[in-house]
């Protein structure tokens, strides 16, 4: 009786199984169900080969294990564990070259798992809807130094979110786009001009901004300029509005904001107050002094402009400012939109 050997493939759901393998399953119904044990069972196996596998059910825990000849090592534990995530991701700070802006998030987490080192990326864009985003290189930080580059974009943060333990790594989470950024102005912006009172019904009241330098040398953003009216009696402001949403004119040395087309209380006394990027410009009031009770002006006692106008004025008249910074009555005529006639 002479002995036989042979050498072949098996090949499972398929008739010509891979010659690389000794077992070649193909299926696309079903897969391949590997021995499911506990811990008892497992090391009730007598003499484990290295290689053996199995999969682990012993509670909770689940694994698919291989013997290694000394012990069993898992390959992979499935979990339930949750990824952690990113919420409230915002941006803050002015937004003008060579100023440091910070960003801020809330981080979460369904098993408590706590905070690793998330990763945080800047991102550039055109406009505020994140056209042509690039993120941008070495902006790695919670803060950021805006660059010459970034001069006229929008600005975003995104935080992806890393727990130490459990699932580890979360989804990207970007803060919405701000912007644009500006150039730091050294323009002076001042109220320059108003008119409240006059014979009559009121009519053709306005308060006039004036901020210098010609139209290429304004502010980037003018939604940072803020004019509020305020009521004496009460120090609480009344009417308030942002330098870009108003009307423009400008010369060659200034550009004028008119707020026109409002109600502006007759006092004694009432004020207005100017804001900008980095806080009070002016707070003038007529007919007497007070102190704002809120508001961009909040806490600050009023400078009264010394003039005012009455039930005589004429319905075209104006309280101007000079270029010296006194006030006048302009009794007949007013100059909104350009240059004062004082």
């Amino acid at each position: 009786m002479c002995p036989y050997s042979a050498i072949s493939q098996v090949g499972i759901g398929t008739v010509t199984p891979d010659q690389s393998a000794i077992l070649d399953i193909s299926s696309t119904t079903g897969g391949l169900l590997l021995p499911r044990m506990n811990e008892t069972q497992r090391d009730g196996i007598s003499n484990p080969s290295i290689g053996l596998l199995i999969y682990l059910i012993e509670g909770n825990q689940q694994c698919l294990q291989v013997y290694n000849g000394t012990s069993w090592e898992n390959i992979y534990c499935p979990t339930t564990n949750t990824v952690p995530s990113a919420t409230n991701v915002s941006v803050s700070g002015t937004l003008n070259v060579s100023e440091i802006i910070t960003a801020a998030y809330a981080y979460q987490d369904a098993e408590s798992d706590i905070e690793d080192v998330s990763l945080y990326q800047w991102y550039r864009s055109d406009d505020a809807s994140g056209t042509n985003e690039i993120a941008i290189t070495g902006a790695t930080s919670l803060n950021y130094t805006v660059s010459v580059t970034d001069d006229g974009k929008y600005l975003s943060f995104g935080v992806t979110p890393i727990a130490v333990t459990g699932a580890l790594t979360g989804m990207e989470v970007k803060s919405n786009y701000v912007g644009a950024v500006g150039v730091v102005s050294n323009a002076t912006a001042r109220i320059n001009e108003f008119h409240y009172d006059n014979a009559g019904t009121d009519v053709n009241e306005f308060v006039e901004i004036r901020i210098s330098g010609n139209l290429g040398s304004q502010p980037a953003d003018l939604s940072q300029y803020t004019v509020s009216l305020y009521n004496g009696s009460d120090q609480s402001f009344y009417l308030t509005v942002t330098l870009d949403s108003l009307t423009q004119t400008c010369d060659a040395s200034n550009c004028y904001y008119v707020w026109d087309s409002i109600a502006i209380q007759n006092g004694a006394p009432d004020g207005i107050a100017l804001s900008g990027p980095s806080g009070l410009v002016e707070f003038v009031s007529y007919e007497g002094t007070f102190t704002a009770g809120n508001g961009i002006a909040s806490g600050v006692l009023s400078v009264n402009v010394g003039v005012f106008e009455s039930s005589t004025t004429n319905a075209n008249g104006a309280i101007e400012k000079s270029l010296a910074g006194v006030w006048s009555v302009s009794a007949n005529s007013n100059t909104k939109g350009t240059e004062n006639s004082l």
